[in-house]
């Protein structure tokens, strides 16, 4: 346990935002295509390995980089929804959960077999962190919280003043409506692979920034994901933003009465009391 530190509010800023950013991403899929896809995280991993060998290998700038992560895993979102998930989006929702499990798993072993199981890190300068008003702000922390706002205004720009963003918002609410109103459902599912990849993507190279690459560190990011999507209400983007600065910050806060060990259980708590307590979200606008 720790008294109350200012170091602690901007930690969970960071780590809110990296949260927000991935919990947007795929609450956006599962707006459109009602299922919850337990490969996300492994997308992100996949994003930040990308991002690490044309960082790494190919010597490319980190912002060059990241931006061959998110096309990356935009098109490897796509190629995997044609190759699996397209083959059984007529079963049900449990199938297609069981389904995205079995591609966590080939994604997380194919990681482990191109890049092997010991930590990595994108190339660049450690730099000491300078304290602004008694916090130690790291530029990599800067530029976490700078680029996810730049995703998260962008996505809300796209879903509120673009035709192919209303289309989302309306398949979300009522997928049956959209179609019958004369939505080109399958093209839109194209759409929301592309967007919702590229996002996962994004996200894990915010969480590649933050830590350390490993092959699992998609899949141990799930849990305050997934609580921030059911905290800000399943299928509400803004809700999804809105959980997932909550839970960062309630990870990072809670070491003032806990110790640091038991930071990622308060996602799975948090969790639990929205499901119990507000199941609807927090603004009361989850879709199904």
């Amino acid at each position: 346990m720790a008294g109350f530190d200012p170091q602690f509010v901007w930690n969970g800023l960071v780590v809110g935002s990296i949260i927000a950013v991935a919990a947007l991403g795929l609450t956006l899929i599962f707006g459109i295509l009602n299922f919850i896809n337990i490969a996300y995280g492994d997308y992100m991993a996949v994003g930040a390995y990308f991002t690490f060998a044309a960082n790494t290998q190919y010597d490319l700038p980190i912002v060059a980089a990241a931006l061959v992560g998110m096309v990356g895993m935009a098109v490897g979102a796509l190629v995997v929804d044609k190759l699996v998930f397209e083959r059984f989006r007529s079963r049900s929702a449990i199938v297609l959960l069981v389904v995205s499990i079995g591609v966590a798993f080939v994604l997380r072993n194919l990681i482990r077999i191109v890049w092997g199981t010991r930590n990595r890190r994108f190339s660049g300068p450690i730099e000491a962190a300078p304290e602004v008003f008694g916090v130690r702000v790291l530029p990599d922390q800067v530029a976490i919280i700078v680029v996810s706002f730049v995703i998260l205004g962008g996505t809300y720009l796209l879903l509120r003043r673009t035709r192919i963003g209303i289309a989302m918002r309306a398949a979300s609410d009522d997928t049956d409506l959209a179609r019958i109103r004369g939505i080109d459902t399958e093209r839109l599912v194209t759409y929301v692979w592309i967007v919702g990849g590229a996002i996962a993507g994004i996200a894990g190279i915010l969480l590649g920034l933050d830590a350390q690459l490993r092959p699992n560190m998609g899949f141990t990011a799930l849990i305050p994901i997934f609580a921030a999507v059911i905290l800000g209400g399943i299928g509400d983007p803004l809700g999804a933003v809105a959980g997932g600065y909550a839970i960062g910050l309630a990870q990072e806060l809670s070491v003032v009465v806990i110790p640091s060990e038991y930071k990622p259980a308060i996602g799975l708590l948090l969790l639990i009391i929205g499901l119990l307590s507000k199941p609807e979200g927090i603004f009361g606008e989850a879709t199904r």
